[in-house]
């Protein structure tokens, strides 16, 4: 019944589908796809009880609510809604771009010279081991590790100057994003190569309309050959991490029809979210909340660093840790993960408050605004990291940024 139940979610979420909206069917197949993982890893929900049930249905409106905006967008034109705060943006962006690339071309180098074990760097966090022996690596790891996302803010830009077939603007807006994708192969981040991958191409689809045919043709072209790449780049992090890794093949589940830890990994990465975001769900209690604490810990970390609040990290992370029963670092997708930190309530209205929000800045419009873009850009990545996690805590130094900025901006005009 619930396998039934779930498959007829689907077809409600296909059924909305619009013509040509491949930036909506990519992201529902998505979905699909993480759903479906789980009998190939053995780890099938039971749907045996009323909760499952009623976390099956919560589970799948909230995750249509933070898809099914997308289907509306029929941009045509893209346009520069105050010409002067967006070269201002530009200029201090490209600046803090340039650095963040600098920064991690530095780490990639120093961490595949000192650090070539992924599994020694992800699992027994060697990349501490340099903190004492490199002068400043501790300040750069930790600075380009939380500024990496700045990158996605550039590719509205890349689009935008292809649009007006400024080849040579696009580019140097191309090269600057990409400071995101090799922060991420510094940080041997499938996750981080994953999305960025993502969003450019949910992006060249939300914007596919503004561009000449002959550039849309040449971006598709190029886009097998990246997304070969990027395959590639992918799987081999995933072979070196995990065939280093042997006691990894004892967590293989019993029932899972995949045996090699490798293949095993991949097909787990995808499904995790799903099946442990609805065991997640009937194991959630009240007491179990954290309000906010799962992805405020960036916030508080720099509060307390300013001497704004008084916050222990080591207790931050118990707490955590405590309440999804020392499991904190699996996938349990965009839902759970939410209802944990805020509970079922909260969870619904944010989630209609992004379906709204974008439902308006996208219904019946065929020009969008730059600025508008950026913000766009940013809760794309939510819409596609829903099925590993929340999202929202990737977004808020990139938010802080444009909102520092925008101070900046205004004081200069104002003296």
């Amino acid at each position: 019944m619930g396998f039934v139940l779930q498959l007829f979610f689907f077809f409600i979420f296909l059924f909305f589908n619009k013509k040509d909206t491949r930036l909506y069917l990519i992201l529902v197949l998505l979905q699909v796809f993480s759903f479906l993982g789980q009998f190939l890893v053995g780890e099938e929900i039971n749907y045996d009880s009323p909760i499952v049930i009623f976390n099956i249905f919560f589970i799948n409106i909230c995750l249509f609510l933070i898809i099914a905006p997308w289907r509306y967008a029929k941009i045509h034109f893209v346009y520069f809604k105050n010409k002067k705060f967006i070269f201002f943006f530009k200029k201090v962006l490209y600046k803090v771009l340039f650095l963040n690339l600098i920064l991690s071309l530095i780490l990639l180098i120093v961490i595949r010279t000192y650090i070539p074990s992924i599994a020694a760097f992800k699992a027994e966090g060697a990349y501490r081991g340099l903190y004492d022996k490199i002068p400043y690596f501790a300040n750069i790891f930790r600075y380009t590790f939380v500024t990496q996302n700045l990158g996605y803010f550039a590719i509205p830009f890349f689009f935008y100057y292809l649009s007006k077939s400024e080849t040579s603007k696009s580019k140097t807006a191309l090269i600057y994003s990409s400071s995101s994708i090799i922060a991420g192969v510094a940080f041997y981040s499938r996750a981080q190569i994953f999305t960025y991958i993502l969003v450019f191409i949910g992006t060249f689809f939300l914007l596919k309309d503004t561009m000449p045919t002959k550039v849309k043709r040449k971006i598709l072209k190029n886009f097998k050959m990246i997304i070969s790449i990027i395959i590639f780049l992918f799987i081999s992090l995933t072979i070196t991490r995990f065939s280093e890794m042997d006691y990894y093949g004892d967590r293989i589940s019993k029932n899972s029809k995949i045996k090699n830890p490798v293949v095993y990994s991949i097909a787990d990465y995808a499904a995790q979210g799903y099946y442990n975001g609805a065991k997640g769900l009937e194991k959630y209690t009240e007491e179990k909340i954290l309000y906010g604490e799962g992805f405020l810990r960036l916030v508080y970390q720099y509060l307390n660093f300013f001497g704004v609040i008084s916050w222990d990290a080591e207790a931050s992370k118990e707490r955590v840790g405590k309440s999804f029963d020392y499991k904190a670092h699996l996938f349990y997708g965009y839902t759970c993960q939410m209802v944990y930190n805020f509970g079922y309530t909260f969870t619904f209205l944010l989630s209609l408050f992004f379906y709204l929000y974008i439902k308006r800045k996208l219904v019946s419009k065929i020009y969008i605004s730059l600025e508008s873009l950026f913000i766009l850009v940013l809760l794309l990545v939510i819409s596609i990291v829903s099925i590993f996690y929340c999202g929202f805590e990737l977004l808020y130094i990139a938010l802080l940024f444009l909102f520092f900025v925008r101070i900046l901006y205004t004081f200069r005009n104002e003296s």
